[in-house]
C-alpha cells in the first residue's frame, strides 16, 4: 500500500534526484519531458494522493495547454517550492498566464479553474467575475500574477 507524502513538508535534495532519474524510465518520456500518458505513475511516484477527477483535470489542462507534456526542469521547479500554499499558487500562477503578459485574463482563468477547483474546493463556484472582485487589490479590473498569488493564497488559509 502506498505511503501518501504530506505536501506541505519540502522534498529533499535526495527526493528531488530520484524523482527526476525515475520519470526518465517513462513511456512517454522524449528526453525533456513526460507526457500526460504516465501522470498516474508520476504521482504515484511523487506519493502523492490525487482522486480520479483531479488526475483527469491534470492530464487534460496539460494535454489542452501544454501540449501535453511536463517538462523535468517544471518538476524540479515544483519540487523546490511545493512546501506552502503560496509556492503552489506561484507554480499555478505561471502556467495560468501561458502568453506571460503578467495578467491573468477571463480566459485563462476559466482554462485553469477546473484544476484549480478540484485541487481546492474552495476555488470551487468561483466566477471570474468573482475572482476579479476578491483578487483586484489595487481595483484596476485586471489580476496581476501578484494578486492571483495572493488570493489564492488568502482563499486557502
Amino acid at each position: 500500500m502506498t505511503q501518501y507524502r504530506d505536501i506541505t513538508i519540502p522534498y529533499t535534495a535526495e527526493e528531488i534526484a530520484h524523482v527526476l532519474e525515475t520519470c526518465k524510465t517513462f513511456k512517454s518520456f522524449d528526453g525533456n519531458s513526460i507526457g500526460t500518458a504516465d501522470f498516474e505513475i508520476f504521482g504515484e511516484t511523487l506519493r502523492h494522493k490525487r482522486t480520479p477527477e483531479q488526475l483527469q483535470a491534470y492530464i487534460d489542462y496539460f494535454d489542452m495547454n501544454l501540449g501535453g507534456r511536463l517538462a523535468l526542469k517544471d518538476i524540479e521547479g515544483v519540487m523546490n517550492t511545493q512546501s506552502t500554499i503560496r509556492a503552489h499558487a506561484a507554480w499555478y500562477a505561471e502556467i495560468c498566464d501561458p502568453n506571460k503578459n503578467g495578467v491573468i485574463s477571463k480566459d485563462e482563468f476559466e482554462n485553469i479553474y477546473r484544476l484549480m477547483s478540484v485541487q481546492w474546493p474552495k476555488v470551487a463556484g468561483k466566477s471570474f467575475d468573482d475572482f476579479v472582485r476578491e483578487a483586484d487589490s489595487n481595483k484596476s479590473s485586471d489580476v496581476d500574477i501578484k494578486e492571483f498569488i495572493n488570493w489564492l493564497d488568502e482563499l486557502m488559509k
